[in-house]
């Protein structure tokens, strides 16, 4: 019986490259910085839990959410990063304008300006206008920050108290609670019921009222503003 002949032919080659030489490349690359890879995996993995997967033609993808609203992001969130400081003075301001514009900015700050300008209004017409136009913006800019932490048993919890004259007693509040954490179980294991309206209270968006509690004029604003737009609520991390 004869030995069976491969011939090195340049196609030969090519493929042989292509389906041999990247799994090398990435093989090495995985030893070399393999103790990087797995410090960052884990560290994920500490900060976050997956909440939902889900499996498409394409393959099976997570979503994952915070494992906790952290002190760093109740921070980052409760700060209105929009809003300008009272003591900020008009240098400042122009500063802080300076270092913030982009080319984009620049667009859209054209933009405004020539649509201003075709409304054909009074100055004190112009910056009433445009006080009330950055009012609603900062207010947006506010509630996008919440969406990024808030729970969906929590935003239910607002909608509750939203049709009952925003409010709700301290014993219903603690027993939706309890159906929330029973219904994610593993999501709200280590939560008790002061963790979980720590980030709604000392954010601004309820607060303690009597035997109760009250949503504030952001809390009612909020729940408002989310159901003008009912595609965000989906959004909600799945806790």
């Amino acid at each position: 019986m004869e030995d069976p002949i491969c011939n090195w032919t340049p196609q030969l080659i090519v493929e042989l490259i292509k389906n041999v030489a990247w799994p090398i490349v990435v093989l090495v690359i995985g030893v070399r910085f393999r103790g990087d890879v797995s410090a960052a995996i884990r560290k994920f993995f500490t900060r976050n839990t997956v909440s939902e997967v889900s499996a498409t033609t394409s393959g099976v993808s997570a979503k994952f959410v915070a494992a906790k609203q952290s002190s760093e992001t109740l921070e980052t969130a409760g700060s209105n990063s929009v809003s300008l400081p009272k003591n900020m003075g008009i240098e400042a301001i122009r500063e802080r304008h300076l270092q913030q514009k982009t080319e984009f900015s620049e667009d859209v700050y054209s933009a405004i300006n020539t649509h201003l300008s075709a409304l054909n209004i009074s100055d004190p017409e112009k910056t009433e206008l445009l006080m009330r136009e950055l009012s609603l913006l900062q207010c947006a800019i506010r509630y996008f920050d919440i969406n990024k932490v808030l729970f969906r048993s929590q935003f239910n919890l607002f909608s509750i108290m939203a049709n009952n004259a925003g409010y709700i007693a301290k014993e219903d509040a603690h027993r939706i609670f309890i159906s929330a954490k029973e219904a994610v179980r593993d999501g709200l294991l280590e939560w008790d019921w002061i963790k979980y309206i720590a980030y709604p209270v000392s954010n601004g968006l309820m607060s303690e009222d009597g035997d109760g509690y009250k949503l504030t004029p952001l809390g009612k604003s909020y729940v408002a503003f989310m159901s003008k737009n009912p595609q965000l609520v989906d959004d909600l991390a799945k806790l």
